[in-house]
């Protein structure tokens, strides 16, 4: 447990020697795989908003746990599963269709708005569900009535392939994407960027918002068969 501790202190002190363009970035503990000792390891530790991608496996840990933390879901959405994830989370990272964010919506009446950013493409080639940076007015617009629904921002992921310009590039133009709606009023506050292995550029190119599990916890052992 120690190395919690370690690398969490090492995180910090990357970030602050980062000259980020858009504030000093919420630290998001991707908590999927991951043992309950840990996540409350890490939550004694000072952090409290944790990320899981699967809805059943976030659950049970939710109800097990008891923490006072925040739970964003980052996984793909899949319509049989809003009720689960409107019910038990307060942020989704995934948004990529209205028909979604409106389950979610219906699925929260009298739960505090559920805090939403839309995942777009930060490359033209990426094949995981998300819309191109030309689609997200449409969304935005299409989201903003709904009652029960807060939009906050923005997420992109890289791909596990691509060079450091190209992810540098990428998340340059979706920073100025999200700059380019707060001067037309959308209010964003989140610009959801950077995983364990390009957070730090991440954050020297706008992102405000950073999701980090291998950083954090090490590396998962595997277990022989």
């Amino acid at each position: 447990m120690t190395d919690i501790k370690h690398n969490l202190d090492s995180i910090y002190s990357e970030i602050d020697a980062i000259n980020s363009p858009n504030g000093k970035p919420k630290i998001i503990a991707v908590s999927k795989k991951q043992p309950l000792e840990k996540i409350r390891k890490l939550y004694e530790l000072g952090i409290n908003e944790f990320a899981e991608n699967f809805a059943q496996e976030a659950i049970d840990k939710i109800t097990e746990l008891e923490l006072d933390a925040v739970w964003h879901f980052i996984g793909n959405i899949q319509s049989n599963k809003t009720k689960v994830i409107a019910n038990h989370f307060d942020w989704v990272h995934s948004i990529t269709r209205y028909k979604i964010a409106k389950r979610l919506n219906n699925h929260r009446i009298g739960l505090e708005p559920i805090n939403v950013c839309i995942q777009v493409k930060i490359d033209a080639d990426d094949e995981r569900e998300s819309i191109s940076r030309h689609e997200v007015r449409e969304l935005m617009d299409q989201i903003k009535d709904l009652e029960n629904i807060k939009l906050r921002g923005l997420m992109g992921i890289s791909t596990p392939d691509s060079s450091i310009d190209e992810r540098r590039n990428g998340f340059s133009r979706l920073y100025q994407l999200y700059k380019d709606l707060n001067d037309e009023d959308y209010g964003l506050d989140t610009l959801s960027m950077g995983m364990s292995d390009d957070y730090k550029i991440a954050i020297q190119n706008g992102s405000n918002m950073i999701r980090i599990g291998t950083v954090l916890f090490g590396k998962r052992r595997i277990r022989n068969a």
